[in-house]
C-alpha cells in the first residue's frame, strides 16, 4: 500500500526521536538539539547506546530516546508514543510522530486510527498555532478562524470506507465544511448544502456512534432554516429529528441536547436570528 502523502524518504535502518530537547554531539564537534520526530540513521547498537548519523554528523544517543524502525516492536512503540502525546494535548509532538507513522508503517493495522488522529492533531494545531508551515491550513477571514482542510480525513475515507474511523473522519469533514462557510449570513443555499451532507452521512453511518450526532446536526440546521424562512416544514422536521434522538438515546447528553431544542422550539425561542 502506498500513501500519496509520503514526502519523507526513510532509510531501512532509520529511527525516530521520541522526546524533545535531546543534545546530540557529532563527530564534527558541533552540538545539536533534537526534537520529537527528528529522523536519524542508526549505524550501530552498543549496550544502552546507539551510534547514529544526523545532519551528516555521527555521534551517540541513549537508546531510550529513539525508536529503531528495525525493532520488532517499533510499530507498536511509535503508535503508543504518538497517541500518548495526543492524549496529553501535545499536538505538535503527536503530529510529527503520526505523520512519520502513516508514511513508514503504511500497512499497519493501526493505520486508520493513526490517520484519524493525525487529522485531529492538524485541527488542534490549526486553532492553537500560527505556524504557516502546517499542511493545508486555511483561514476563514470572516470569523478570523484557521482550520485544517481535511486531506488526511478524505484519504482515510477513501482507503478504509468500512472502518469505524472512516465515519469519524466524515463527521469531521462536514464540521470543517461548516467552519469554512461561517457565518451563513442567511444563506439558505449553503445551509441546505450542509444539510444534504449530513443526510447522506446519516444513511451510511446508522450503525456508528456518529449517527446520533448527524441526527442532532440535521435537527439544528432545520431549526436554523425555519428561523430564516419561516417555513413550518423545517420546524416540523427539526421536531421529528430531535424526537428521534430523545427516544433512541434516552438518558444521554444527546437526549438532553435534543430536549433543550424541543423545549425552545415549543416556546418560539431563537438560536440563529436573535
Amino acid at each position: 500500500m502506498i500513501i500519496s502523502i509520503i514526502l519523507l524518504s526513510i532509510a531501512i535502518n532509520s529511527g525516530v526521536v521520541i522526546v524533545d530537547n535531546i543534545l546530540f554531539y557529532g563527530d564534527d564537534h558541533k552540538m545539536r538539539l533534537l526534537r520529537t520526530g527528528d529522523m536519524v540513521d542508526i549505524l550501530q547498537h552498543t549496550d544502552d547506546r546507539v551510534t547514529v548519523e544526523y545532519d551528516s554528523a555521527v555521534g551517540e544517543l541513549d537508546r531510550n530516546v529513539l525508536i529503531d524502525f528495525d525493532s520488532e516492536i517499533a510499530e507498536d512503540e511509535q503508535f503508543v508514543f504518538a497517541r500518548g502525546y495526543f492524549d496529553e494535548g501535545e499536538y505538535g509532538k503527536a503530529m510529527r510522530l503520526l505523520d512519520i507513522f502513516v508514511k513508514y508503517f503504511d500497512d499497519s493495522r493501526y493505520l486508520a486510527e493513526a490517520m484519524y488522529y493525525l487529522g485531529q492533531s492538524y485541527e488542534a494545531l490549526a486553532t492553537k498555532d500560527s505556524d504557516d508551515s502546517l499542511p493545508d491550513i486555511s483561514l476563514n477571514e470572516k470569523i478570523n478562524q484557521r482550520f485544517y482542510n481535511g486531506d488526511v480525513y478524505r484519504m482515510l475515507v477513501e482507503m478504509f470506507p468500512n472502518n469505524p474511523y472512516a465515519a469519524k473522519a466524515e463527521y469531521r469533514l462536514i464540521n470543517l465544511f461548516r467552519i469554512a462557510h461561517l457565518p451563513w449570513d442567511d444563506s439558505v443555499e449553503i445551509i441546505k448544502q450542509e444539510l444534504t451532507m449530513w443526510h447522506e452521512f446519516s444513511i451510511k453511518s446508522e450503525d456508528t456512534d456518529e449517527y446520533m450526532l448527524a441526527l442532532s446536526e440535521m435537527g439544528y440546521l432545520n431549526r436554523v432554516l425555519y428561523e430564516i424562512t419561516a417555513a413550518t416544514d423545517f420546524r416540523e422536521e427539526a421536531i421529528r429529528l430531535f424526537s428521534i434522538v430523545v427516544s433512541s438515546y434516552p438518558n444521554t447528553v444527546h437526549a438532553a441536547y435534543a430536549n433543550v431544542h424541543l423545549y425552545e422550539l415549543e416556546r418560539g425561542k431563537k438560536i440563529y436570528k436573535y
